[in-house]
């Protein structure tokens, strides 16, 4: 598989002594990034929106850390997972969030995760990621 970049994924879980939203940041390198500039018109006017696509290959260099499923993710060090909701930003970032806004502040090309599946089988064993 083609890789052009390198993503962090902030993966959320519950902080079990606060009860509070959290968010854990794992790099990935060696990743196929890709957006699609789509554009509408209708009765309010010009609508444009990015449509951003991710793939992972299953050998891909997450520093150590090992793929759960997001029903097993509890925000462990040394874990990751793919679920709605979370954020991927492009490149090789070292900040913490605390909110996902914080990524608009760094004015990084970043996208929430609304769809996902795990394509580890046949040739090209990946994860694809879909988001706007």
């Amino acid at each position: 598989m083609t890789t052009n970049a390198d993503v962090t994924i902030y993966n959320s879980y519950v902080d079990p002594v606060t009860r509070l939203e959290r968010y854990h940041r794992t790099v990935i390198k060696g990743v196929w990034f890709y957006v699609d500039n789509k554009v509408s018109i209708d009765s309010d006017g010009l609508n444009a929106a990015d449509v951003f696509k991710v793939r992972i290959p299953a050998n891909a260099d997450t520093g150590g850390a090992t793929f759960v499923s997001p029903w097993e993710y509890t925000g462990k060090e040394g874990t990751w997972t793919i679920q709605a909701d979370d954020h991927v930003a492009k490149g090789i970032l070292d900040q913490d969030i605390e909110r996902p806004s914080d990524l608009k502040k760094w004015k990084v090309q970043a996208f929430r995760i609304n769809s996902w599946s795990d394509n580890r089988f046949g040739g090209l064993p990946h994860w694809r990621i879909g988001g706007a």
